[in-house]
């Protein structure tokens, strides 16, 4: 190899007309492209054949509905770094429109629990003219429409603090966990951005 030379170690087949690009670990890749939307991609170091390797697997689809022009390792707050939260990796990105966003690497279980949630939410709050969360947030560009995976909405998750308290207490009650630990768990989201 070369030094300083550039080599293709894996390739997405899916054409996208890219915007931003960021490396998440050493196998995941985080995109976004010139249809609003984001996704990752994740390589597949443990394939059997050199093609297996070679090839990127979408693992996350989401529309995020801004045209995002730059992705940066970072965080807009202070970390405490006793904290659980301060251990979780974030990504900054800024958009055309001057939107700046956090996107966060969660571990898996409370992804989990965040998801749960968000389908609870989803029931409750209603989009702005009649357009479902799902339908809105779902992948679409010229050559696909999926629904979104592996990406939660923050915003939303965020608007259950918001919410009434008989309307905490349904979703609480539904999630089998108290409002008052739910309301913590959200809280603490908030302290990724």
């Amino acid at each position: 190899h070369e030094e300083g030379a550039i080599e293709e170690r894996a390739r997405d087949y899916n054409a996208n007309w890219m915007s931003a690009v960021e490396i998440l670990d050493d196998d995941v890749y985080l995109g976004a492209e010139n249809s609003f939307n984001l996704f990752t991609v994740r390589k597949n170091s443990e394939g059997a054949t050199d093609e297996e390797r070679g090839r990127l697997e979408v693992v996350g689809e989401y529309h995020l509905g801004e045209f995002v022009n730059r992705f940066r390792h970072g965080s807009l707050v202070m970390r405490l770094p006793d904290s659980d939260i301060g251990q979780i990796p974030t990504v900054i990105f800024g958009t055309v429109n001057g939107v700046i966003g956090v996107i966060a690497s969660l571990p898996h279980a409370q992804y989990l629990f965040l998801e749960k949630l968000q389908s609870h939410l989803v029931d409750v709050i209603k989009g702005v003219g009649g357009l479902g969360h799902e339908q809105w947030r779902a992948f679409n560009n010229e050559k696909k429409n999926s629904e979104a995976k592996n990406f939660l909405d923050g915003d939303l998750i965020e608007s259950f603090l918001d919410l009434s308290r008989n309307r905490m207490d349904d979703i609480s009650k539904a999630m089998c966990i108290s409002t008052e630990e739910l309301c913590k768990r959200v809280e603490e989201l908030t302290r990724l951005h």
